[in-house]
């Protein structure tokens, strides 16, 4: 199965005086360093999937199993940082989705060498001037079928032509991905990893939709034949292969630097930072 179009970033700038920052510093004096962590693991999350993070119930539950926090715990610090303007909270009333004007500008900045970039108007904070900027924006409406470059922004925007899917052409591949998903989770539980759970099942669904069904198998058989039955394990071996430029078969191309490291990462977890 081929692998989705990147859309999210492997890095983003953080600056060294980011606690400096009023709106972080007032986290970090309400809630310590817990806080600052989970302003930092959120970013990373924002990032690594696009501009801006759905925070949904389903989002809200992975994420504190993630980062080893209480949801409601989690979910005081979100508030705080809306109260606070870190994220928008006028788009998050209306959409649930956590976002700011810096976020959305550094986001575009890292991508502008892209060919396109498919933003949702509706979660815009830039102006025009901003967003004219970047010549490679295709600006979507979630209220219109129709998607422009740019549309009532740049006079030299143009009608981008969407493309068109029979619906059995659309029923089959999504039986496919539904396939290959069900036989990930009985591989995993056949092969002794745990027992399914949901919160296991949306955290193979999310390593399906980044990586691919054939690299998440291929990683579990590895995890097994090294008898390293975890998900982070896998998580790793995936994470590796994507940083060395793809899948390496018959050998150990794991996450075992990760693992070696696990007592250094360990003390990070409690507080969401993830290196």
């Amino acid at each position: 199965m081929a692998r989705p179009q990147k859309i999210g970033v492997d890095y983003f700038p953080l600056d060294v005086d980011i606690d400096q920052d009023d709106k972080v510093a007032i986290i970090e004096a309400q809630h310590g360093v817990l806080g600052f962590g989970i302003v930092i693991k959120l970013l990373m999350h924002i990032y690594k999937n696009s501009y801006y993070y759905e925070w949904t119930e389903r989002e809200q539950i992975l994420f504190s199993k993630r980062v080893n926090v209480d949801i409601n715990q989690v979910n005081v610090i979100i508030n705080d940082c809306l109260k606070w303007g870190l994220f928008d909270e006028k788009l998050f009333k209306a959409f649930k989705i956590l976002t700011s004007r810096g976020v959305q500008n550094r986001y575009f900045e890292i991508t502008k060498r892209r060919q396109e970039v498919e933003v949702i108007k509706e979660y815009l904070l830039l102006d025009n001037d901003d967003i004219n900027s970047y010549s490679n924006l295709v600006i979507v409406s979630i209220n219109e079928e129709v998607e422009e470059v740019n549309d009532n922004i740049n006079p030299q925007s143009k009608v981008k032509e969407s493309k068109e899917y029979s619906s059995s052409s659309i029923g089959t591949e999504e039986e496919k991905i539904q396939n290959d998903i069900s036989s990930i989770m009985k591989e995993f539980e056949q092969n002794g990893f745990g027992t399914m759970t949901l919160i296991i099942k949306e955290m193979l669904i999310d390593l399906v939709n980044e990586y691919s069904a054939k690299w998440v198998q291929e990683a579990m058989k590895i995890a097994v034949k090294n008898n390293k039955r975890t998900l982070s394990y896998v998580e790793g071996t995936l994470r590796n292969w994507r940083t060395n430029g793809g899948m390496k078969l018959g050998g150990d191309s794991s996450g075992t630097h990760r693992e070696n490291n696990e007592s250094s990462l360990g003390q990070y977890e409690d507080i969401g930072i993830t290196i």
